[in-house]
């Protein structure tokens, strides 16, 4: 048995679906041809022609082939799991030494825009985000947030950018 197929094989054992997706994750910051192959994808369709893509597909064959492309795709470019942050958070804080957020509120907004189903467009918007944000992103609230992409998770996200928006402007 391959490396690959033993770890999708704990993964599948795991009660946990986030267990599986850091496991995942890990495995592709190792295998980085696996990594920049899902970085080049500009859609959740080129994601799903991505042999990784499946692996985690494997370990999660409840979850949505759709959202979970997105989130494949969206994590290929995270490089460092951000504990104890809200995604929505880290948007809105500034860089070391900055004072202005991290994503503007032209384009939060635009983001909550993306409709609910509009998976192209949640993509193509979180691979730049998660750029803006230096390539850090709290692991959990991210995939939570793109699997669970609606009305309630986009008032969330509002609550904790402009949360901190106003915070940061004290």
């Amino acid at each position: 048995m391959t490396m690959t197929k033993n770890v999708v094989h704990e993964m599948n054992q795991k009660d946990d679906p986030m267990d599986a997706i850091f496991g995942w994750w890990e495995e592709i910051k190792v295998h980085r041809g696996d990594r920049a192959e899902l970085r080049r994808c500009r859609t959740p369709a080129e994601v799903a022609f991505v042999p990784a893509y499946y692996r985690l597909k494997a370990a999660l064959p409840t979850w949505d082939r759709e959202k979970l492309a997105v989130i494949a795709g969206t994590l290929a470019h995270v490089e460092t799991n951000a504990e104890n942050i809200k995604i929505a958070e880290q948007f809105a804080r500034p860089r070391d030494g900055g004072t202005t957020a991290r994503v503007s509120e032209a384009r939060f907004r635009r983001l909550l825009r993306v409709e609910d189903d509009d998976y192209a467009e949640l993509f193509s918007m979180m691979k730049r985000l998660i750029l803006m944000v230096d390539r850090k992103a709290n692991i959990p609230s991210l995939v939570w947030g793109l699997y669970r992409w609606n009305p309630r998770t986009k008032r969330a996200w509002a609550e904790a950018y402009y949360t901190n928006i106003q915070t940061n402007k004290e």
